[in-house]
């Protein structure tokens, strides 16, 4: 016969008995049991009492800026830009980021890699200097969580500015498989990311001004949130 001669607590703080496996019988009260189970239930975390399920999940936000006025080149269309713009939900600048790859906005702190962080990131300014094009520019937001945000950052880091047209392509390699982007594909072509996003339906709302979008931005992400079209 096998024995345990060592004393001991075991999960939840069960406390091991001398002789585990002695043989006499012996039958388990039901007040035993309940004893037991308040026990294991006061040793597990919280999750319940920290974040109610009824009131959502505080996110940050990330928005994809497609320029859909046309080229005046007649191979490329009306596929003039992509950009992507990160604004975190407590209104701290310095958590912003712009990524224009490819692009000629060029505000005096812009990256080597076409990446622009904290207070000198204005939305307003970037989505401003593309309306001046025509009024074919869209913004669409999407709750992100800052996992997601830091690998779509690590990414933009590790990618860069691209080539000449690389503006779409590098867009949607630093987004595709995350978060509400699962489902995106690789495109060259910011006719075709925009429709992407916009059939997948994920965005939580879309600006197509600068006052639509300052009124989008003002509004805090959360999951599970109905979609709102800023206008």
């Amino acid at each position: 016969m096998i024995r345990n001669s060592k004393r001991g607590r075991g999960a939840y703080g069960a406390r091991y008995d001398d002789d585990l496996y002695a043989t006499d019988p012996r039958s388990t009260t039901a007040l035993e049991l309940r004893d037991f189970g308040e026990e294991a239930n006061s040793r597990l975390p919280s999750w319940g009492k920290e974040r109610e399920s009824d009131k959502g999940v505080e996110v940050a936000d990330t928005y994809i800026m497609s320029n859909t006025n046309p080229t005046g080149y007649p191979l490329i269309g009306n596929n003039s830009h992509t950009g992507l713009f990160i604004v975190p939900d407590n209104g701290d600048p310095e958590g912003r980021l712009l990524y224009d790859p490819s692009g000629h906005y060029k505000p005096r702190e812009m990256g080597s890699g076409d990446a622009l962080y904290g207070e000198e990131v204005s939305p307003e300014d970037y989505l401003r200097y593309h309306l001046a094009g025509g009024p074919n520019a869209t913004v669409r937001k999407f709750n992100t969580t800052p996992d997601q945000e830091a690998e779509i950052q690590e990414r933009i880091d590790r990618l860069g500015g691209g080539g000449a047209f690389d503006c779409t392509t590098n867009v949607t390699e630093v987004i595709r498989g995350i978060g509400p982007f699962g489902k995106v594909e690789k495109t060259m072509w910011p006719v075709s990311l925009d429709n992407q996003l916009r059939e997948l339906g994920k965005h939580v709302g879309e600006a197509n001004d600068v006052q639509s979008l300052r009124r989008l931005m003002a509004k805090k992400g959360r999951m599970g949130a109905d979609k709102q079209i800023a206008r």
